[in-house]
């Protein structure tokens, strides 16, 4: 946990460090681009950190791997109740039957947001209105974006340029990634043509192609003050819960409103629903290799920043995002820093938790690709789910074959 948050990770630390005598933890924080590669680097060295930070399809693909201890034993002999986390929360680590990590923060509450800034809506006198359905968000998107022959100068809405962004719009046009069984991809049904076909002509249309986007938001990283968001050239934002904290942080005058993500308004089957556990569902492991008592101490520092609330809670109230910890989010300093809170768990509500692939990863790059394929006119979308459906199902074949 870096930027802005990695003092709050300090202070738990040292409070960790006061109640366990004899057990030190240091916050190693990685670089994110690299990061999946140098989690495999230190399982495969022997010698990894004894708790790594990993999302919900690595989690799976290394406890597939048997190179993760199950904590089952643990929670037992704590006498942790897994009920106080959210079913779709905890449900998110369990691989064939048993459980490697705890959730901290939410797998839900990942694409399921849809935030409007409402200085921009003001600032023009108009009457804003929040999208509810994939045709009025096109609309409103048309009415606030600005170009000029250099690219975009204010950008309305972004249906993204990626996988985890196709995925996000295909569950809310009644998409599914894989069969029920899990032995079959299902991406490239009807729903998934239409959506992807639908991002394409988003982008071309009304943010004037794929590489005018890129452009806009290069630079500012994930958590700065320089992002359009914050300065007023981004109206339409569907970010992930961290968006809070960092507004909190940077633009706490901001006036905006929120609802859940626009829907395919002409499927008649088609609802706002979100993806718990597709996309960055983080846990917190132990190597397989950690032995006693070592292994035990990691199991404590595990505990401490996903079940306790004076831990996990408090970290995830200091940002101001909703907790996997049900009594958690009752707590009234929730809504006294977000005039919004009740519609942040109406949208973690909404929240589907799919099942996944240990080799997900392997899955969602050939997908990643195809979406860029198509955004970048490669390939027709058609032709691009395809040939990605016909590689995803080798991969499943592979590990089912297996």
């Amino acid at each position: 946990w870096g930027a802005a948050r990695e003092e709050l990770m300090n202070q738990i630390i040292a409070n960790f460090e006061t109640e366990n005598p004899g057990i030190t933890v240091q916050n190693l924080v990685q670089p994110f681009e690299g990061r999946e590669e140098n989690l495999f680097a230190a399982l495969a060295g022997g010698d990894p950190p004894e708790v790594m930070m990993a999302s919900r399809a690595e989690i799976l693909k290394f406890a597939d791997d048997g190179l993760l201890a199950p904590i089952d034993d643990f929670v037992a002999a704590n006498g942790l109740d897994l009920n106080a986390f959210y079913p779709s929360e905890i449900g998110n680590f369990y691989w064939e039957g048993a459980l490697y990590s705890m959730p901290m923060p939410t797998g839900g509450g990942i694409t399921s947001l849809e935030l409007v800034n409402f200085d921009i809506v003001n600032a023009e006198g108009k009457e804003g209105m929040i999208p509810a359905t994939w045709a009025e968000l096109e609309d409103m998107a048309k009415e606030y974006t600005t170009l000029d022959d250099r690219g975009i100068l204010r950008i309305g809405a972004d249906p993204g340029t990626d996988a985890s962004a196709f995925f996000a719009w295909l569950y809310c046009n009644t998409g599914e990634i894989y069969s029920e069984d899990l032995r079959q991809v299902a991406f490239d049904s009807e729903a998934g043509l239409d959506t992807l076909n639908w991002m394409v002509n988003f982008t071309n249309d009304i943010n004037g192609g794929v590489q005018n986007v890129i452009d806009f938001f290069a630079g500012p990283g994930e958590a700065t003050e320089a992002q359009p968001w914050y300065n007023d050239a981004q109206l339409i934002n569907f970010a992930n819960v961290s968006i809070f904290f960092h507004m909190q942080t940077y633009k706490p005058d901001m006036q905006w409103d929120m609802s859940t993500r626009p829907y395919n308004g002409g499927n008649p089957d088609a609802v706002s629903q979100g993806l718990s556990g597709e996309n960055f569902a983080w846990g917190y492991v132990v190597p397989s290799v950690v032995t006693e008592p070592t292994q035990d101490a990691a199991f404590k520092w595990v505990k401490k920043i996903t079940y306790d609330e004076d831990g996990a809670g408090w970290f995830m109230l200091q940002q101001g995002r909703p907790s996997p910890l049900r009594a958690v989010n009752e707590n009234q300093a929730y809504y006294d820093v977000n005039p919004h809170w009740d519609k942040v768990l109406i949208s973690l509500e909404s929240d589907k938790s799919i099942a996944i692939m240990p080799e997900h990863a392997r899955v969602k790059d050939i997908v990643n690709q195809a979406v860029q394929a198509a955004l970048f006119g490669d390939k027709t979308p058609e032709v691009a789910l395809a040939d990605a459906a016909t590689q995803a199902q080798a991969v499943l074949d592979e590990y089912w074959g297996a």
